[in-house]
């Protein structure tokens, strides 16, 4: 029995030591699973913290992007404004840029008072040295540009943008070529800014319908005007969407003398092309020899005003001809031209200034001269322009041949058999009517070059493949 109570109590305390030692196990799992979680607790804050932070530098940088984009598409905006002339030369070409782009945004909100500046060969947009962005939104969204010239006629614009703040940027650049605002005027035969008058047989040709058509700016109500078998091959253009034409039965548009069918080739409110500048001051250097009369062949001539010369027949000019004004010069038999025949400058419109081919015309360009001291290779690569005075009225009669280059004057009138083949364009500046009449005839071929002396506008066009994103 003693012995018993004894093996009982033995077993009380072994089954104790066992209890203690399950709930010290129990304590021991219950810390390491508080341990785990913890850190798990503590792992997801912190990711989620992470992921948060991504985010938004995700919305920062997105935001920057799109900044810069913002701001290069504000830069192709106002460099697509600039306008310059197509002969200033490479290194005065930023300066340009620079006064156009001031202009623009002279008085911009976007730069709230910060001008534009230009240091060292590159355009600040905005030029502050206080560092200022140009505000894209309330959210501290901006950018900044510059401009540098690449030379050749190409700049480099480079936009850097941000968002809240100077941490994230992007950085974009890309190149833009300078290119001419519009040629559309060399796709007609003849251009004018008065009335076109064809009577008597007068014709406008050319080897497919756009070269051998016509394009007037004239505000009358009736800009065209045709009669008898007067003809023009290709369509009738005005810039007047109120003009209409005048057309006797007989006269053929387009081919046809069909009313119905010649009323498809005749065009009314058409966008008016830019007119060139002309400048002849290139030409003057090379005119040294003073016109002196009676001389079969002139080489290099300069003729003073008022000498209102006659030139008789077989009449050769060679090279530059530099016509003074006021001036009346008239050619009584066929003349040849081997060269340029340019007035100069600012010569107002006047009676007293005209030049009559009586007897027909011949006319090569500069590229047709011997290459010799008289034509250095600096004035035979003046190519493209035959006649050149604005203020001048042009009268062509009778037979002419070829016309190697464009006529620019202030009107035309061609009549009795007059015409041939003008490898360029004829251009009226004035006001004054075109005139075809008793036979004269144009056919009319087209020219891919320029002619020197004939300035048009430029402009500046993005290059899309120098797009880049660079290090900022």
């Amino acid at each position: 029995m003693i012995q018993a109570r004894m093996i009982s109590r033995r077993a009380e305390r072994e089954g104790l030591r066992h209890s203690r030692a399950r709930r010290g196990v129990a304590s021991l799992l219950a810390m390491l699973y508080m341990v785990i979680f913890a850190t798990l607790a503590l792992g997801f804050y912190t990711a989620v913290t992470t992921s948060v932070q991504i985010a938004h530098n995700d919305e920062r940088v997105m935001m920057a992007q799109v900044a810069a984009e913002s701001g290069l598409q504000f830069m192709r905006h106002q460099l697509s404004q600039v306008r310059f002339p197509g002969n200033i030369p490479n290194d005065q070409l930023l300066q340009e840029v620079f006064n156009d782009l001031v202009a623009q945004t002279l008085n911009s909100p976007n730069l709230n008072g910060r001008p534009i500046g230009m240091a060292g060969g590159t355009i600040y947009v905005p030029g502050s040295a206080d560092g200022y962005f140009i505000p894209l939104d309330s959210d501290g969204a901006g950018f900044r540009a510059t401009v540098t010239d690449l030379g050749n006629g190409t700049v480099r614009v480079r936009v850097v943008g941000r968002y809240r703040g100077m941490t994230i940027t992007r950085v974009i650049e890309e190149d833009f070529q300078s290119v001419y605002t519009s040629l559309s005027i060399f796709d007609f035969g003849a251009v004018t800014r008065g009335p076109i008058q064809i009577t008597g047989g007068g014709v406008v040709s050319g080897p497919n319908p756009i070269e051998g058509s016509v394009l007037t700016l004239s505000t009358l109500s009736t800009p065209v005007s045709m009669t008898g078998t007067s003809a023009i091959a290709g369509d009738i253009y005005m810039t007047n969407k109120n003009g209409s034409a005048s057309l006797t039965s007989n006269v053929s548009i387009g081919g046809t003398t069909n009313s119905a069918l010649r009323s498809t080739h005749i065009h009314a409110g058409v966008p008016e092309p830019e007119f060139p500048v002309v400048d002849t001051l290139l030409f003057k250097k090379f005119a040294v020899n003073k016109f002196v009369p009676g001389q079969g062949t002139y080489t290099n001539t300069y003729i003073p005003a008022n000498t209102n010369p006659s030139f008789s027949s077989g009449t050769t000019l060679q090279g530059v001809t530099y016509i003074e004004y006021p001036n009346k010069l008239s050619f009584t038999s066929q003349v040849v031209i081997r060269g340029v025949v340019a007035a100069a400058n600012g010569a107002p419109v006047s009676p007293n200034n005209q030049i009559k081919f009586g007897g027909g015309i011949e006319a090569y360009g500069v590229e047709t001269l011997p290459d010799n001291s008289d034509f250095p290779p600096e004035m035979r690569k003046l190519k493209g322009s035959v006649l050149l005075a604005p203020g001048f009225l042009i009268t062509l009669s009778g037979s002419s041949g070829a016309i190697g280059g464009t006529m620019v004057g202030d009107s035309f009138n061609l009549a009795g058999g007059s015409g041939g083949v003008v490898h360029g364009n004829l251009i009226g500046l004035g006001t004054a009517p075109f005139t075809i009449t008793g036979g004269g005839s144009i056919a009319r071929t087209k020219s891919d070059e320029i002619p020197a002396g004939v300035i048009f506008n430029r402009t500046f066009q993005s290059v899309p493949k120098t797009y880049t994103e660079v290090h900022p």
